[in-house]
């Protein structure tokens, strides 16, 4: 899952990210590497994907600060087997 998240930041952040490398404990915000608007890219990624449902009023954005938080938030938001 982080794997694929990570994918998906380096394509559609590509501009933002520039020769940087990023890994999945780069913080996206402070790098100005995601911005209010990406989160809302990266919001439907992750519905789409993954099948969650995440609603922006009900998290915080640190939340989504760094791929290894993001995978962490959608493995709380997945369906429980049962």
């Amino acid at each position: 899952m982080e794997q694929t998240i990570l994918s998906f930041v380096r394509a559609q952040f590509k501009a933002s990210i520039g020769r940087a490398s990023i890994g999945p404990e780069t913080p996206l915000f402070s790098t100005g590497i995601v911005d209010s608007f990406g989160v809302l890219e990266l919001i439907a990624f992750l519905e789409q994907t993954f099948g969650v449902e995440v609603d922006p009023a009900r998290h915080a954005l640190q939340e989504f600060d760094t791929v290894a938080k993001i995978a962490a938030l959608v493995a709380r938001l997945a369906p429980k087997a049962s």
